[in-house]
């Protein structure tokens, strides 16, 4: 079997692992975003996903760490001034949040980290919730042939 070498910024591997509580913070935005959506009944099954993704994310750029402690503080600042379901509808929903490139708190937390959780979730799974494709699980269906059915059939 081919083993391939881990891929990790020289940087990366003198962090130190990112706090319980920064962990508690990411899994709780990624938790939001299914509840937002209503997309994801239980995202407590994707939270070792999550985790790994994250991990991932740090060892390829260092400069994720730091997001990730700059969203816990942002979404604790916002909670506290707003309460939690608010706090989490600003950071979704707020355009000044989606200027590029981010210069703000809350715009790194939207982009840099909001936005990769989002598109992981749906990865995971989420996606179902928007459409009900007959042969779901999965991104493909079958083959693309004429005649047969497409790869995603709606239900009827």
């Amino acid at each position: 079997m081919f083993d391939s070498p881990k891929t990790q910024h020289p940087l990366s591997a003198k962090l130190a692992p990112l706090e319980t509580s920064t962990l508690d913070a990411m899994y709780q935005i990624f938790e939001q975003i299914g509840k937002f959506w209503d997309n994801v009944a239980d995202s407590s099954v994707y939270k070792t996903r999550l985790y790994a993704f994250m991990g991932n994310r740090i060892d390829i750029d260092p400069l994720y760490r730091q997001y990730y402690t700059t969203a816990q503080a942002t979404m604790a600042d916002l909670v506290a001034q707003h309460g939690i379901d608010k706090a989490y509808e600003i950071l979704f929903t707020d355009a000044s949040a989606n200027r590029s490139p981010p210069s703000t708190p809350l715009a790194i937390t939207r982009q840099k980290v909001s936005n990769e959780f989002i598109a992981l979730q749906l990865s995971l799974g989420g996606f179902q919730a928007f459409g009900g494709a007959l042969n779901y699980p999965g991104y493909f269906g079958g083959a693309n042939v004429p005649g047969a059915p497409a790869p995603y059939r709606t239900f009827e």
